[in-house]
Parts: structure tokens; C-alpha cells; sequence
């Protein structure tokens, strides 16, 4: 930390004249292991100062306690604004649109989320299981027809939750390569703000057609939702916060599941000793269920973290912390806090509890996270009841890794044979 002292309280055991550590901290080649250096802030610095690509320096949290509080205090620890200005981030340019769920007051987000909540329940997601179930193995059904080797990411891992987001939003999967494009570009570190723009006219010009259908002929899915309640007027749903809902969910609403899915994949199948007691589960669905959870609080998607900041003041593990200060909160770090999670590097399917930060928590918690663990589950209980033989197809040096330019990390494919 700098003697800038604008940390109030000394954190013990670190020298303030230290540089900040630069952030992300880096991750080893085709290796998807949490970096040492998250244990070892956890420890003697859990807040630390860190130096981000862009706008300056941030306050990193790292352990589980701090990252809740900061998630779920959203009046203290907000959002970043269009207003805050050139702040401390990841990427290029801010990723602010007024009027999106991220730049609402708390109490309008959740007014826009009650909207749609019915579709995002644990309920809904058992419901539409069977329908998953029998889609998984079609593509499995595929994947035979073709023989070996296959891209267990191309062919089955994206197209599941593809298909789930299309026909819950009630919009073509056959227009799915668009929704790849600007998965891509949401999560890309090196857009500019042109570029921000020209992606998101590109988003309204395909979804104002598909939206102009619905108030003709209203449907029951969330895009008719979306509809039905920005007919009733501004003060339920203005036109930039149905756009900005919508095409959310389009672009980022499969790219987590399919991560977490192939990212999982790439490490258990170098782990016979973890796939064999999956193979076990597959017939127990609770069973199943405790393994997915833990397999989602150890998998890593990337290397970053979730931005805030801090509107007042506020304290974390002895340290207060004034308005204005960057905070990155790495639920991935949280998920392998020692004071929350006993020997955390150890994989116990059945742990519990688990209360894992994966979809993270409070206002801004994933809202598909129901459909993103029964996806999960069926996934794997269809890939290991189908091709109980399933292996890399080359060694894991070999397997394709995605660019650095993006916020998620892992395999860009998955050549498996069986």
C-alpha cells in the first residue's frame, strides 16, 4: 500500500511502502489452478492494493466474509456508473449503459427483477429438466452418428444452454452464431466504446423485430414478459431497460454454463479418481446435485473479479475503507477460503455445506443460477450414463485454450473419443 493512507487501518503484516501487486494475477499455461498469490492475501492481506490493467489501483477482497458483504450490501458497495468516471478496471473501455440492471437504483433492480422471477425458479428449472434430458442425448445421439473424435465443447456443451436461453426468451436458435458474437463482445477486455456502441445498435436492430412480434401476438416467455410489462409504462419497464434485460440474457446467458461445463470437463478428465465417483452419482440425482455444487465452487472461469464501489464508507476485516475506493470482489477466491471451506484444494463431492459464491450473491446473484445447475447436472449425468469411456482425444498441453482478451479462460475446444 502507498503512504497515501487511503486505507484508514493498517493491515497487519504488510509494509505500506509495498507496490501493489498487478491484477489479475496471472494464470499458468493450460492450467485452470487459483493462483498461490489469492491463499496468501487470504492470510496476511485481505484487503490488498492492486494495480488493475486500467484507470489505476483497486482494493482487492479475498476472503468469503468480505466478498458477501460487499455482494450483498448494494446501497454501500454499488455498481460502477457512467458517472464515476475513468475508474480502476479491467477493461478498456467501462462497461456502463444507463438503464441497464447494473445502473439502476437497488430498489429498481429488483422491481425489474420480480418481473420475470417466475422463469428463473428452482420450479421452472425442474420443469423443463425433461426437455434438457432429451436434448443432451440427441446431441449425444449426434456425436455417435459421427464417430470419434468430437469437440465435447462445439458439440454438446454450448448447444445445450443455447437451446435452453432461445426457448425460454422465445427467440430462433437458428440465429445462435449472432449470440456468440456478442457473448464474445460482452465479455471482451479490448473493446472500445465505439465498439461497445456499434455491438449494442447491432443487438437492438435484431431483437426490435422479435419484440414488435410479441405485441402483436403476446407469449408467455420472458421476452413476452418483458413486453407486456413496458406496455403498462415507464414506471414498470422503460424501452432501454426491456433492451437492456433482453439482450443481456441473449449474450451472456450460455456462456457460463458452457464454460463452467467444458472448463470441469478438461480438469476431471485428468482426475480418473474424481470421474469414477461421478460415474458412481449418476443414478442418484441428490447425489448428483451435492457434486455439481462442488464442482461449481472449485471450477475456474477466469482470471478476474467482480468490480464495485464502495458509495460509503465501509469495513472489511479491520479495514475501513472510504467512499470512492475500486473494489474487486473474485467470488473464486471465496470459494476457497479455509476459514469457510475445510482443506478447500480437496474435491468432496459430498461437502457440506457449500455455500459457494459461484453465481455470487445479493441483488446482482446470477438470476439463472437454477437453470444453470440443472444444466450442470444433466450434462454430466448424460455425458457419463451415454459414453461412460469419455477421455481427451490429446494430451491436455494440446488442447486448444482460449485468447487473453476475454473475461473467461479454458478450453476454446474439447476433442474427446469414447
Amino acid at each position: 500500500m502507498s503512504n497515501e493512507q487511503d486505507v484508514n487501518v493498517q493491515v497487519p503484516e504488510v509494509q505500506q511502502e509495498a507496490a501493489p501487486l498487478h491484477f489479475p494475477f496471472p494464470l499458468a499455461d493450460h492450467r485452470l489452478e487459483l493462483p498461490k498469490e489469492y491463499t496468501e492475501l487470504q492470510a496476511t492481506c485481505p484487503v490488498a492494493r492492486v494495480k488493475m490493467p486500467y484507470g489505476g489501483d483497486a482494493l482487492l477482497l479475498t476472503r468469503h466474509a468480505d466478498i458477501t458483504k460487499a455482494a450483498n450490501d448494494a446501497q454501500r458497495c454499488g455498481t460502477i456508473l457512467r458517472s464515476d468516471g475513468d475508474v480502476p478496471r479491467m477493461e478498456v473501455s467501462p462497461r456502463t449503459r444507463e438503464g441497464s440492471l447494473f445502473t439502476v437504483t437497488p430498489e429498481r433492480h429488483n422491481q425489474i427483477r420480480r418481473l420475470v422471477t417466475q422463469a428463473f425458479t428452482v420450479k421452472h428449472a425442474n420443469e423443463m429438466r425433461p426437455g434438457v434430458v432429451a436434448l443432451t442425448n440427441r446431441l449425444i445421439d449426434e456425436m455417435e452418428r459421427k464417430g470419434p473424435p468430437a469437440d465435447l465443447y462445439e458439440d454438446y456443451a454450448i448447444k445445450t444452454p443455447m437451446a435452453v436461453i432461445c426457448d425460454l426468451l422465445g427467440i430462433p436458435y437458428e440465429d445462435e452464431k449472432l449470440f456468440r458474437e456478442w457473448g464474445r463482445d460482452l465479455l471482451s477486455r479490448t473493446a472500445t466504446s465505439e465498439e461497445q456502441q456499434e455491438r449494442w445498435q447491432k443487438m437492438v436492430q435484431y431483437i426490435t423485430p422479435l419484440i414488435e412480434k410479441e405485441r402483436a401476438n403476446p407469449s408467455n416467455t420472458v421476452l413476452g414478459l418483458l413486453v407486456k410489462n413496458h406496455e403498462q409504462g415507464d414506471g414498470v419497464l422503460t424501452e432501454q431497460e426491456m433492451l437492456s434485460f433482453a439482450l443481456g440474457l441473449i449474450a451472456a446467458g450460455f456462456e457460463t454454463t458452457s464454460t463452467s461445463f467444458t472448463n470441469s470437463a478438461f480438469v476431471l478428465f485428468q482426475r480418473p479418481d474424481l470421474l469414477e465417483q461421478l460415474k458412481a452419482r449418476v443414478d442418484d440425482a441428490e447425489a448428483m446435485a451435492s457434486a455439481i455444487e462442488e464442482i461449481l465452487r472449485v471450477t475456474l472461469l477466469g482470471a478476474g473479479g467482480r468490480p464495485r464501489i464502495a458509495r460509503e464508507e465501509v469495513e472489511f476485516s479491520g479495514v475501513h475503507v472510504p467512499p470512492g475506493e475500486v473494489l474487486v470482489l473474485p467470488f473464486h477466491a471465496g470459494n476457497r477460503d479455509p476459514s469457510v471451506f475445510s482443506n478447500p484444494d480437496v474435491v468432496d463431492f459430498d461437502r457440506t455445506p457449500n455455500p459457494i459464491l459461484s453465481f455470487g450473491r445479493g441483488i446482482h446473484a446470477c438470476l439463472g443460477q437454477q437453470l444453470a445447475r440443472m444444466e450442470m447436472q444433466v450434462l454430466w449425468t448424460t455425458l457419463l450414463k451415454r459414453l461412460p469411456n469419455v477421455r481427451l482425444a490429446v494430451a491436455p498441453s494440446e488442447v486448444p485454450w482460449r485468447s487473453g482478451d476475454t473475461a473467461t479462460t479454458g478450453p476454446a475446444h474439447l476433442p474427446v473419443v469414447w
